[in-house]
């Protein structure tokens, strides 16, 4: 009887998926990018600004080398991100007391253009510009002396990284993200694990409320009310009783949303129950080709991926359909953390199990490009003003 052949699929490979001399390789690339990126730190006169900016460039490089080299994107994805989390509000926070002496923004600063834009608040400002061209936001649309960080400069910057990342951008750029993740990264173990799914809806809600009460008011009702990061950036000046209300409650989520919840359950809270601008992000998941999804003939149901997830963008139906949730932040951790592979980066259109290092990479290309764009500057300036201070 002749032998029979029996076709079966790889085993997923263990260890390292690229050697060293590869990984220098891949490397290369990213080194140009980030020099480029660089390039106006670094020719900064002030020893500080040149230090912050080479140490920057140095730590952001090396981040993406060990991606490369150990196959493991979280792992030093998360690193860059709570880094970026403790420099942002420092060197955000100097920067606004050395121009104006406080955290706070007069009404009429706030009136002249002089607020920073937030990313934040582009989903309120969608309806009353589409309906009346009116910009909701009190900022400047074009990059002033007093106010750099202008509108237009900040939306065309989100929309390119958007329509590649997706909602990736929650993991390797916002910086109020990495506040929060560094807080739930503290403790070994959650002591609060059952959460509902339920608890999922509440950002989408929030965004409708705040999407129509900005179209009705004219104002960034979430920026104006319920930002928890107001209490770690800037706010407005204390002038009435409405405005001592506001800081209460941004200093109530601030402490409840981003320290505690996290410290408890070892989730970004925040982002996962209550963000709105994180809702917003979750539907550009539907337009990249970038995403994550389960190989169910690897996958055993350990759950392991669930239990790592942050923002609980996995759950039992999702992984029987070897899905994520439309709300995944691409951050990786299920792929690092399962323990057969069965997690693994895809892009679309393609055989689930054709290439997925290849997908990785050509993932995070774009994505860590983006990191070192934006949150290396971010990381850079706040650690200038570090250095400064010490001397």
């Amino acid at each position: 009887m002749a032998n029979a052949v029996v076709l079966t699929r790889p085993a997923p490979s263990e260890g390292a998926p690229h050697s060293v001399g590869m990984s220098i390789l891949l490397t290369v690339p990213m080194a140009l990018w980030s020099l480029l990126m660089f390039s106006r730190t670094l020719r900064v006169p002030s020893v500080a600004v040149k230090v912050a900016g080479i140490a920057a460039f140095v730590f952001m490089l090396a981040l993406f080398f060990l991606m490369v080299r150990t196959g493991r994107t979280n792992q030093w994805r998360r690193i860059f991100f709570v880094t970026l989390g403790v420099l942002f509000p420092i060197g955000f926070i100097t920067d606004l007391i050395s121009l104006r002496g406080s955290m706070s923004i007069s009404l009429e600063r706030m009136m002249a253009g002089d607020t920073p834009f937030c990313f934040l608040a582009i989903p309120m400002m969608l309806i009353p510009a589409a309906l009346t061209r009116t910009l909701v936001f009190p900022g400047s649309i074009l990059p002033t002396e007093s106010n750099p960080h202008s509108v237009a400069m900040m939306v065309a910057l989100w929309l390119c990284a958007t329509l590649v990342l997706g909602k990736a951008w929650c993991s390797f750029g916002c910086f109020f993200g990495g506040i929060e993740e560094g807080f739930a990264l503290i403790p070994k173990r959650a002591r609060l694990r059952k959460i509902h799914p339920r608890w999922r809806l509440v950002p989408w809600a929030v965004l409708g409320s705040v999407m129509l009460l900005a179209a009705a008011t004219f104002e960034p009702v979430y920026c104006s009310w319920l930002c928890p990061f107001k209490a770690v950036t800037e706010f407005a000046e204390i002038r009435t009783v409405q405005n001592v209300l506001q800081t209460i409650v941004f200093a109530s989520l601030f402490v409840g949303l981003v320290v505690v919840l996290p410290l408890l359950t070892r989730k970004r809270t925040q982002c996962a129950f209550f963000c709105p601008f994180g809702a917003f992000q979750s539907l550009s998941n539907k337009l990249t080709v970038f995403e994550v999804r389960i190989d169910r003939d690897e996958c055993t149901d350990c759950g392991a991926c669930q239990r790592d997830c942050s923002i609980m963008a996995i759950d039992k139906a999702s992984v029987q359909k070897g899905k994520v949730l439309l709300s995944c932040m691409k951050c990786g951790a299920c792929v690092d953390r399962c323990p057969k592979k069965a997690a693994v980066w895809h892009i679309r259109g393609t055989p689930l199990r054709a290439s997925p290092e290849i997908a990785r990479m050509l993932f995070l290309y774009p994505a860590w490009g983006f990191a070192v764009m934006f949150g290396g500057s971010i990381i850079a300036g706040g650690l200038s003003k570090v250095l400064f201070f010490l001397g």
